[in-house]
């Protein structure tokens, strides 16, 4: 038996009248007559009487509305389902992403993209780059945003760069320079990140080629503790454009540091595995905001 005579029969039992129940399903009045004729053709059953000019259901057709009144209910929550889906109205929103970009930055951006889209869920997970890389490789999360090396081949990665700028504590002679570079800082304790992170290693190689002693006073595995440190005076520090732009700014100056230090990051998803609409929409949002703050697409 199909579906839509079924259907037709419900909404003039559900609405009362035959015009009532073409506008509802987005029809004619005679295209529902139509298929309310095949029903009865099909069933053998006599399902409406007509009453001063009106259709009034039997007896027979009640039971079958009835009958049909989950499924049909059920139909139209999936047709909705699938309509919301194509309009990215419903979902969960799976995202991983480094330390760097995850205060203030991803917040706001994943508070935006929820206002576009209220229906929508979120899983948001901050990792080490080598966690988010496996996550999204396992399935565990859709879109990551990493620190590079990129070292799963399985991975389809967007590199950008970004330049870090030096903070310094606000009562520091060096606010006095427009412009600073390893020398200037012979002997200035340092706040880096760890031995593993890239600005750590670039940071002490350009030192070792300038001749100028690397003073660390403590060390870190986030920008954002770096900078807070710098405000309590504690010493100098590199930090990412994405941490200085979510701060308040307060009780510390920016400088140019020269040579560039630069920060590389990209967005993952998985390779071969389907990305789902919702997640590719989240992923070109991100990419567009990111390339905000950065100097080269690497790629």
């Amino acid at each position: 038996m199909r579906y839509r005579p079924l259907q037709a029969l419900h909404a003039v039992i559900e609405k009362g009248t035959v015009t009532a129940a073409a506008h509802s399903l987005g029809i004619s009045q005679p295209a529902i007559s139509n298929l309310l004729a095949q029903l009865q053709d099909q069933t053998k059953l006599k399902l409406f009487e007509r009453e001063n000019g009106r259709l009034v259901p039997t007896p027979e057709a009640n039971i079958l509305y009835r009958e049909i009144d989950t499924v049909v209910r059920g139909l139209s929550q999936v047709n909705l389902a699938i309509s919301n889906l194509q309009s990215q109205r419903i979902g969960t929103l799976q995202v991983a992403c480094t330390h760097a970009v995850s205060f203030g930055f991803m917040t706001s951006l994943v508070s935006d993209f929820v206002a576009e889209n209220p229906d929508v869920d979120v899983s948001f997970q901050t990792r080490y780059s080598q966690n988010i890389q496996q996550w999204v490789l396992s399935g565990l999360t859709e879109i990551g945003i990493s620190e590079l090396p990129i070292l799963e081949k399985n991975l389809e990665w967007y590199p950008m760069r970004f330049i870090c700028q030096l903070a310094i504590p606000e009562n520091s002679p060096l606010v006095d320079l427009a412009e600073i570079g390893p020398r200037d800082l012979d002997n200035v304790p340092f706040i880096k990140m760890g031995e593993d992170h890239m600005i750590s290693y670039r940071t002490k190689e350009l030192f070792i080629n300038n001749n100028s002693r690397l003073r660390v006073k403590c060390q870190s595995h986030l920008f954002r503790s770096l900078l807070e440190f710098v405000k309590n005076g504690l010493g100098v520090a590199l930090i990412d454009p994405f941490t200085l732009a979510n701060d308040d700014g307060k009780g510390y100056v920016v400088r140019p540091f020269k040579p560039d230090i630069f920060l590389d990051m990209a967005l993952i998803h998985h390779k071969t595995r389907p990305v789902s609409e919702l997640g590719m929409s989240f992923f070109e949002k991100a990419r567009e905001e990111m390339l905000k703050y950065s100097v080269d697409e690497m790629g």
